[in-house]
């Protein structure tokens, strides 16, 4: 018998319940212990993404949701096989004013793309009953580093497929430890709409003592697929600007064929206290080209003179935070960005400052 969770019963992977508002609050915790501080951030990023994943994000308008998928997974530990059990799919929209859909699933084991499963295509039903399985070939250790993309499509005989939504999850073994079959119901979330760029989750810290600002690049979601492949190659890139100049700037790693990826990467910029109220940080995330030049895939900024409430907000709140007894840094301050589609004229032709 499986286990079971659904994503409309929040309470299993989270403490207590919690309000749409969630996406778009910032949170602070004690810095209290050398590895408290890493756990305790992960825990309070963890917590974010999964209001994402369940559907609990508040900027997206009513057709975001579009049904549910229920799937089961266990590991083969004989035959080294992620075993993928696709069940059924409920309340789906049909696609160009139709009635009913012909939905079908495809399904990746992120972040490779090569290789693929496919359901095969329910006919005239909204409601469909797939009940199919399917199995990966990857090791154990590394499903720690995977995650796994469901596709939902309309079939269309005559004209391109239509898209009714997606599932990633990430994290496999956070809600089991797939030694036994565990079923799971997730919503399929729609496309985004034309002003929506994906939003990135930053942890800031400033060390008055240290004059330092630690930048935590956490995570990116729901970024915009540039790639003919339909992914990105994201990274970001952090800029830090004083007096209308640009000073140093500093890059993440680049995640390969990724629109969720996971950072966990801090960047550390010097900034005197003296400068801090005319300092802004500019933080494009970019799609990495093999040729040519690297696309904008979305930006925020961070500063005083921050164009949205949630930059000028967390900015504030990172600075006046106050250290505890005995600690050099103060409390990280997280918060999830939406991101911007353009930058910033002010921003776009900004001169370097002279070394």
């Amino acid at each position: 018998m499986y286990q079971r969770f659904s994503s409309d019963s929040c309470e299993l992977l989270v403490d207590e319940p919690r309000s749409a508002s969630m996406r778009n609050s910032m949170f602070l915790f004690n810095v209290d212990g050398n590895h408290e501080v890493i756990d305790e951030m992960e825990d309070m990023d963890e917590r974010s993404v999964l209001h994402y994943e369940l559907g609990f994000y508040d900027k997206s308008d009513d057709g975001c949701i579009r049904g549910t998928l229920t799937f089961a997974l266990r590991y083969d530990f004989i035959h080294r096989a992620l075993m993928l059990h696709v069940i059924r799919a409920n309340n789906l929209p049909a696609e160009d004013k139709r009635s009913t859909a012909d939905p079908y699933v495809k399904m990746y084991l992120l972040p490779e793309r090569r290789s693929h499963c496919k359901t095969r295509i329910a006919k005239k039903c909204n409601d469909p009953e797939f009940n199919e399985m399917f199995s990966f070939d990857v090791s154990f250790n590394n499903l720690a580093n995977r995650m796994l993309q469901f596709t939902v499509y309309d079939f269309d005989r005559f004209t391109r497929h239509g898209l009714i939504g997606n599932i990633i999850m990430r994290d496999l073994f956070e809600k089991s430890d797939l030694y036994t079959w565990t079923e799971y119901t997730m919503h399929i979330i729609g496309n985004q709409n034309k002003n929506d760029y994906g939003d990135l989750l930053l942890f800031l810290t400033y060390s008055r003592e240290e004059e330092k600002l630690y930048i935590n690049v956490s995570k990116a979601y729901n970024l915009r697929p540039m790639d003919i492949t339909g992914a990105s190659d994201p990274y970001v890139k952090i800029e830090q600007t004083f007096n209308g100049k640009r000073f140093k700037s500093k890059k993440s790693s680049t995640k390969r064929a990724n629109l969720n990826p996971v950072f966990h990467e801090t960047l550390v910029f010097d900034i005197p206290a003296c400068q801090v109220d005319d300092t802004n940080i500019l933080i494009q995330v970019m799609d990495w080209d093999r040729i040519g030049k690297d696309d904008l895939l979305g930006c925020c900024i961070l500063g005083k003179d921050s164009p949205t409430a949630d930059g000028k907000a967390q900015w504030e709140s990172s600075l006046n935070a106050v250290p505890g007894e005995g600690q050099q840094k103060s409390k990280p301050v997280g918060q999830w960005h939406s991101l911007l589609s353009e930058v910033p004229e002010a921003y776009k032709n900004m001169p370097k400052a002279k070394k």
